[in-house]
């Protein structure tokens, strides 16, 4: 059985013999209450009922001892159909909102909570009442609004498990690396023994999102803090069985299966946690190293521009030319890397996308285009985002609402407070890295961080261009990322700041001038091949052969990682 539940409502499909393993895995008693928490059509929900019967509950006892909630109509009635013709009947679980029922004390959590990102829940402060007030922790004062909702569905589930008790979940590992995922990681680290975090390389499920398997324990009292949490990455597929091996079983040796062991006392919350299953021996080498500091010692980062309404202040030069808009109303702007061949927008460049850019009142814009442009936005029909419906006029979008601006289409005052960074770093990596100088400071957009140097430094632009172009910053990027299934590696703006980086105010003023040829050199090649800039970089940094070779070999990995072919982890047979 594989779940179909309708992916608009944040479902994402779980192959039964996952399900099997993650309930085998936490189901140890013939007794135990069972919490699914992302019912669906009931894979996880079976798979309960089979394991009890499994360890000698009766069939009867076994279907009553399954709660869950399932708030899609129609995919409950998939599963009440399923269990029908199954001949059985779970009487506590139920058509409803999982947040508004109650649930006993449960000695196992399983399932699959529905990914539905911050944006499309509608009732995220009554979410946020029930579960500060079933948890009661101070853990959970500071949990963002921002958390996508199977962060929630977790610290429920959490707090009705009993000590001793076991939790089995899949999940998008987002939160493994997102600011959000503070608040959760440091919950888990608290009150549970985690046992391990596994990854796939390759897709285990139809879904644009990576997903984790976490396996944790609840604590009946303190335990040391030198016990390991692994990190396990598997690489190529596995079938469910010897999963579940590597879970119980840690020191097993199999091939393409690598184990990262982190004692739970050394791991901080507020690092990403996913770079403990990629490359964590040599990012914690290249962090430690004497020449390395956070990059928010060197300067300022900061998120492009978010219109909230791309597909109106966004216009192509075509675009533009087709509404006339005045100049005067329009700005240059850089919208990815993907849009610029060369790594360098000189100042003559001609812009591949404007922005409009207009602070004036309707008052003073009669007569103008500008105007005539705005008017025909307020009578736009604008999809909402995540929701299913739509709004007429943009300045109806409950988002553009909420950003308080002077005028809902003014950009512009907002932007001039800013400073217009010279160096953007890509928010979103693919198969190619690739950091712009922007020397005709364009306006940069959502899709790039921009960073700008304390000018107390003194240091020319091609110093830190050097530095952040190079394959170390490349492959420390990657390893603290959030990847996406898709093969998308995405930078939090939030937490580039604590990115170690080679600190280049700490090197010599020969070492400065050299790294700047070395870009110069980078940036005049047709090619833009970085072995002569990251040969230089190494030679200061004083790395080894060895840690030259290795940080080769990791970049290429995680590239690979990203670009891994959409195929499922083997199923049983």
């Amino acid at each position: 059985m594989v779940e179909t539940a309708p992916k608009s409502l944040g479902s994402i499909y779980t192959p039964s013999d996952f399900a099997k393993l993650l309930t085998d895995w936490a189901v140890q008693k013939k007794h135990y209450q069972v919490l699914d928490v992302g019912v669906g059509e009931g894979v996880f929900t079976f798979a309960a009922h089979r394991r009890l019967m499994q360890l000698g509950a009766s069939s009867f006892a076994a279907q009553k001892q399954v709660h869950g909630a399932e708030i899609d109509r129609p995919t409950f009635e998939r599963f009440l159909r399923l269990s029908s013709e199954a001949k059985l009947s779970f009487p506590n679980v139920r058509s409803a909102d999982y947040f508004k029922i109650d649930f006993p004390m449960v000695g196992a959590v399983i399932g699959n909570p529905p990914y539905v990102r911050r944006a499309c829940i509608d009732d995220v402060e009554d979410i946020r009442e029930v579960i500060f007030q079933q948890a009661g922790s101070p853990q959970l004062s500071g949990l963002s609004r921002l958390a996508d909702l199977y962060v929630y569905f977790l610290l429920r589930a959490a707090t009705q498990l009993k000590p001793g008790g076991r939790l089995a979940v899949i999940t998008a590992d987002s939160w493994l690396n997102a600011r959000y995922g503070t608040v959760l990681k440091d919950y888990l680290k608290e009150n549970f023994k985690i046992e391990c975090l596994m990854s796939f390389d390759r897709h285990i499920f139809a879904a644009e999102v990576k997903p984790v398997l976490l396996f944790a324990t609840k604590k009946e009292a303190s335990h040391p803090k030198t016990e390991p949490i692994r990190f396990i990455r598997v690489k190529n597929g596995l079938p469910a069985s010897q999963v579940l091996r590597v879970v119980e079983q840690p020191q097993i040796g199999l091939s393409d299966v690598f184990v990262s062991p982190i004692k739970h006392g050394e791991l901080e919350v507020k690092n990403p946690w996913g770079m403990y299953l990629k490359a964590p021996q040599l990012c914690d080498e290249l962090a430690a190293h004497q020449l390395m500091s956070p990059l928010s010692k060197l300067g300022k980062t900061g998120i492009g521009i978010q219109t909230l309404a791309k597909e109106f202040f966004v216009l192509s030069p075509d675009r533009v030319q087709e509404l006339g808009v005045e100049p005067e109303f329009l700005v240059p702007l850089a919208q990815s890397s993907r849009y610029h061949s060369t790594p360098c927008i000189e100042p003559d460049s001609s812009p591949l996308s404007y922005l409009f850019y207009c602070a004036r009142s309707k008052a003073k814009l009669v007569g103008t285009s500008a105007l005539s442009y705005i008017k025909r936005g307020e009578k736009a029909v604008v999809p909402v985002r995540g929701k299913g419906k739509t709004v007429i006029g943009y300045h109806l979008k409950e988002r553009i609402k909420r950003a308080c601006r002077p005028r809902w289409y003014d950009l512009r005052s907002s932007l001039e407070q800013r400073e217009r960074a010279e160096i953007l770093i890509p928010r979103l990596i693919n198969r190619k890295y690739q950091v712009v100088w922007n020397r005709a400071r364009f306006v940069h957009g959502e899709l790039f961080i921009g960073f700008t140097p304390h000018r107390e430094q003194g240091i020319a632009p091609e110093v830190y261009l050097a530095v952040l172009t190079s394959s170390l910053t490349e492959f420390l990027l990657r390893a603290t990322a959030q990847l996406y299934g898709g093969g998308t590696y995405n930078v939090s703006p939030g937490k580039i700041g604590d990115l170690p980086v080679p600190d280049v105010t700490r090197f010599t003023q020969l070492q400065r001038e050299t790294i700047k040829d070395a870009y110069l050199t980078y940036l005049s090649d047709k090619r833009h091949n970085r072995e002569h800039l990251d040969r230089t970089l190494f030679d200061i940094l004083g790395f080894s052969s060895d840690t030259n070779q290795g940080l080769k070999s990791a970049l290429q990995d995680l590239i690979a990682l990203g670009q891994s072919p959409k195929r499922s982890v083997k199923a049983e047979s």
